[in-house]
């Protein structure tokens, strides 16, 4: 499902661009080629007004002048004197091509060559266009007076030079246009890619979730069932420990719904935040007093390292969501130091912030280990037998720290065992 809306979301963005693109293209080259021919027909007029200004001008016609003044390669001039014609420079091909000019002019304007209308100056009486095996030619026809009587000087002008840059352009922007539309799919794949990256981790986190939830859910559930099953046929001096089992198995499945539910309002922003100054120094002793007689229980010493100076510090922070997430680090401290161990909570600045931590002497968390512990239903030793944690607690614990702009990680304790750091930003009333 996820390569086949990726290739489909390639395929849009790759066509809704190139299309744009496409558009942009033509536009573009219909601008260009109308400036060229523009350009083009400037250039010819410039270049025919000079060639006719200069056979009005002189008794005798100098060729190698007009040769200077219009290029032969694009150019085919005759002067018709009655029915005498003056080629310039003109092969066979020529001579044919200005003869059909000729009887073009003579069939479709009624304009005679031969029999041109006097003028007393250079006047161009007759313009057209005409096509030739494919190529497009400009044809004047202009009266030259002389002493003897009048020129007639037909002009052709080949637009091949024309056509050639214009198909040069298409080419080109062709082939500008095919490499930016493979360069805009490969973009499309990868920019999709990205973008449906999160969103396919995010389904095989929530299929790992749900997988993991369904076996966790079904071993209290199995414990119940068999155990209100036993019920029924048990004697009555064993019925209380089947109904405290019940009662055990439902607590924890209580506490590992409530989990899941913490984290799917977390995950829909649905949790309420309520944001205010508080004292961080407060939060440690709370929680001494709380888990001083579960750590006392289990053998273990509980220890509070507060900083030595005055100033009081202060954290804009949820006081309430803060404590949960230093609750669940020191269960997890709590379940994972052996007897005889000890916890300490601190407080210590860090710079422009504030760091909360737990450090524990227990087994400690191994490199590989560092980033999974935040992840959802990890468990670090999977043959522990406590079934008092299902792995949600650090996720939990992540989830509200991210919501105060801060960062929780863990690091190696000097000496074996780990420091579970929390940092949270300070505000302006740390430094009343």
């Amino acid at each position: 499902m996820y390569r086949k809306l990726h290739m489909k979301m390639t395929l849009f963005c790759g066509t809704v661009t190139g299309v744009i693109l496409l558009a942009m293209t033509l536009a573009g080259l219909i601008a260009f080629e109308r400036l060229l021919e523009k350009n083009d027909s400037a250039v010819h007029e410039k270049t025919l007004n000079t060639v006719l200004n200069q056979l009005e001008g002189e008794s005798l016609i100098d060729y190698g002048k007009l040769g200077q003044i219009a290029d032969m390669r694009f150019y085919t001039i005759t002067l018709y004197e009655k029915e005498t014609p003056y080629f310039l420079y003109q092969d066979p091909v020529q001579q044919e091509r200005m003869k059909a000019a000729c009887g073009l002019a003579s069939a479709k304007y009624g304009f005679q060559v031969e029999n041109p209308p006097t003028s007393r100056t250079k006047t161009k009486h007759l313009e057209f266009v005409m096509k030739e095996e494919g190529v497009e030619y400009l044809a004047s026809f202009s009266s030259i007076p002389h002493p003897y009587g009048t020129f007639c000087a037909v002009v052709l002008y080949s637009r091949a030079q024309l056509h050639q840059q214009i198909w040069g352009l298409r080419l080109f922007l062709l082939a500008v246009d095919l490499a930016a539309l493979l360069l805009l799919f490969l973009f499309a794949w990868f920019y999709t890619g990205r973008m449906l990256g999160p969103i396919e981790e995010n389904r095989k986190k929530q299929i790992q979730f749900v997988a993991s939830a369904s076996h966790e859910l079904r071993s209290p559930l199995s414990v119940i069932l068999s155990s209100a099953d036993a019920l029924t046929v048990a004697e009555e001096e064993d019925r209380n420990s089947f109904h405290e089992m019940i009662r055990s198995e439902g607590r924890r499945m209580s506490q590992l719904i409530n989990d899941m539910l913490a984290l799917a309002n977390s995950d829909t922003q649905a949790w309420s935040m309520y944001l205010e100054p508080v004292a961080l120094d407060s939060i440690l002793p709370d929680l001494y007093e709380k888990y001083q007689p579960l750590a006392g229980k289990n053998g273990l010493k509980l220890l509070v390292d507060l900083p030595d100076s005055d100033a009081v510090p202060f954290a804009l922070c949820d006081r309430q969501r803060i404590e949960q997430v230093m609750e669940i680090l020191l269960d997890n401290a709590v379940s994972y130091t052996q007897k005889g161990g000890s916890i300490t909570l601190g407080l210590s600045q860090d710079g422009t912030k504030w760091r909360l931590w737990v450090k524990d002497t227990g087994p400690g968390v191994p490199d590989q280990w560092k980033e999974q512990i935040f992840g959802r239903f990890f468990r670090a030793d999977l043959s522990r037998k406590d079934k008092k944690h299902f792995g949600l607690g650090l996720s939990i614990a992540q989830e509200i720290v991210r919501l105060h702009k801060g960062k929780i990680w863990v690091e190696d304790r000097p000496g074996g065992g780990a420091v579970f750091c929390v940092q949270l930003p300070r505000t302006e009333a740390a430094d009343e």
